[in-house]
């Protein structure tokens, strides 16, 4: 498996796919979310988002990159940390494995994902980043995946 943690922002990175913190609407949001749209072109991006609807939590769903240079952003909804007492560990991890599977379906040889809980969710980033870490290593076909997992973006 290519797998690598860089603190490199992950719009900086060179990948097939690039991965969204969504919200559960796939709207427009800040920080990351807001300067992927951004980069991807806000108005197509978001009707697309649109067209798909909403996007449970723990799952991911897939649109073009438009603008971007990668050719697909994975928009994921995280779960947001309630304490740790409510099942968020598994519903991170079941996030984890639906970016993967879907990078999978798309055939992408390389991925640049966010630890995907932190910011505006409020998870504790070493719990994030160990979950990111046991999914990636975890997943079959990481290892025909360049993964980036940045931990500035």
């Amino acid at each position: 498996m290519k797998f690598e943690i860089v603190q490199t922002p992950l719009l900086s990175l060179s990948a097939e796919a690039v991965v969204n913190r969504a919200n559960i609407g796939l709207q427009y949001a800040s920080g990351l979310c807001g300067e992927i749209f951004d980069a991807a072109g806000k108005i197509p991006l978001q009707r697309a988002l649109c067209a798909i609807g909403t996007c449970s939590v723990g799952h991911a769903v897939v649109t073009s990159g438009f603008s971007l240079p990668s050719r697909f952003i994975i928009h994921a909804v995280p779960p947001c940390w309630c304490g740790g007492k409510h099942g968020e560990d598994k519903i991170l991890a079941q996030c984890y494995r639906n970016v993967l599977a879907l990078a999978e379906r798309l055939k992408v040889h390389s991925l640049a994902l966010p630890l995907l809980s932190r910011d505006r969710f409020g998870y504790p980033e070493e719990l994030d980043l160990q979950i990111a870490k046991q999914e990636i290593a975890a997943y079959p076909f990481a290892e025909d995946m360049q993964i980036y997992l940045s931990l500035a973006g």
